[in-house]
């Protein structure tokens, strides 16, 4: 009996956390993601017409969900372990099948961390990671996204930036747990005063060490588009998700920046423009799903080419709203985009003596 209930107990501390807010499917109705019910390995994840929901009898808790989710929606406390090695700071972590014993750094799946995790740890200082796993070519789970993959992608974009690469080394889980116990715990590079402790007060510094430490819950509040988290650049160079329009497509119905909830579209109106901020977007794909012309593209990891779009100002002859589209568009009229869509003349009618 106490032992059910142990087990029980465990299963529900693993469920993951759901920000709803940031689901996108409480944005828009036709949203058309399915990450999560694509990804999850047991099928917990149920979406209809009516809602989004989680089987909790079927979930496991492994977390697979989470880094497929572009919004940030699905939190899970899988954190890996922050050590010193040298002069640098290293995250390890070891998957549950190697049966190490409990400790900081145990998760179900090391591939739960997701894009948002491997680039946060890496502003932390993070520049290599120390991983242990069970036999994942005869796991059951089998993610879509691995860890290495992932890190080839970062890698990639972090040399474009001539900055240091985030490293992964796989070793024993005997190597892993005394590397664990040895390694000490990492130190903060800013010095805090003394006077200066006690004016912020104890709660603020205690805070910001286990940010460092990370020990502290995923963002909670705020989710930063993987693009802001990386390193800047002087040059155009690799981003997670780079949306494009097309001004051939394009009718200028602004539906696009209007829906995006990451103000990646923007419209300038001094100087007619659409301006495209690439390293906020996070691949939610709603501006794609709210565009009739199919004239939106969001394509990972790649580098941008059209960060602003022109924009000619115009009247529209039949209902003589004003109105813009790209410059480029090959109208075959001057009509507005709703003109172009509606046939006025439908409800006009003549009486027959």
């Amino acid at each position: 009996m106490l032992e059910e209930l142990r087990t029980h107990l465990q299963q529900e501390l693993r469920l993951p956390e759901i920000k709803s807010e940031r689901c996108v499917h409480t944005q828009i109705e036709q949203a058309s993601c399915r990450a999560c019910v694509t990804h999850c390995p047991r099928q917990a994840w149920q979406l209809d017409d009516d809602s989004l929901k989680i089987n909790i009898e079927a979930c496991d808790g492994c977390g697979l969900c989470a880094p497929a989710c572009t919004e940030g929606a699905i939190l899970h406390s899988h954190e890996p372990l922050l050590r010193q090695f040298d002069q640098i700071v290293v995250a390890l972590l070891a998957c549950e099948k190697t049966e190490v014993e409990a400790t900081p750094g145990i998760v179900p799946c090391i591939h739960a961390l997701s894009l948002h995790d491997l680039l946060k740890l890496y502003r932390q200082g993070v520049r290599l990671l120390i991983v242990a796993t069970g036999q994942c070519t005869h796991c059951p789970r089998q993610p879509t996204q691995t860890l290495p993959t992932a890190l080839i992608q970062i890698n990639q974009a972090l040399l474009q930036r001539n900055c240091t690469i985030l490293q992964i080394q796989e070793v024993s889980a005997d190597t892993w747990h005394s590397q664990s116990q040895l390694l000490k715990a990492p130190t903060t590079t800013e010095a805090v005063s003394r006077r200066h402790f006690f004016r912020r007060g104890l709660q603020s510094a205690l805070k910001e060490t286990l940010k460092f430490k990370g020990l502290l819950p995923q963002d909670q509040e705020f989710f930063p588009p993987p693009g802001t988290l990386l390193p800047s650049s002087t040059q155009l160079s690799q981003l997670p998700y780079v949306p494009q329009i097309d001004p051939r497509r394009c009718n200028g119905c602004d539906t696009c920046f209007k829906i995006c909830p990451h103000e990646v579209l923007l419209l300038d109106l001094e100087n007619p423009a659409y301006v495209i901020v690439p390293e906020n977007c996070t691949g939610c794909q709603l501006c794609i799903d709210v565009c009739l012309s199919k004239a939106v593209t969001v394509t990972p990891w790649s580098i941008p080419t059209l960060t602003r779009l022109p924009l000619q100002n115009t009247r529209c002859p039949r209902c003589g709203a004003a109105f813009h589209r790209p410059i480029d568009y090959p109208s075959p009229s001057n009509l507005c985009h709703i003109c172009t869509q509606v046939n006025h003349h439908r409800n006009l009618f003549q009486v027959m003596e």
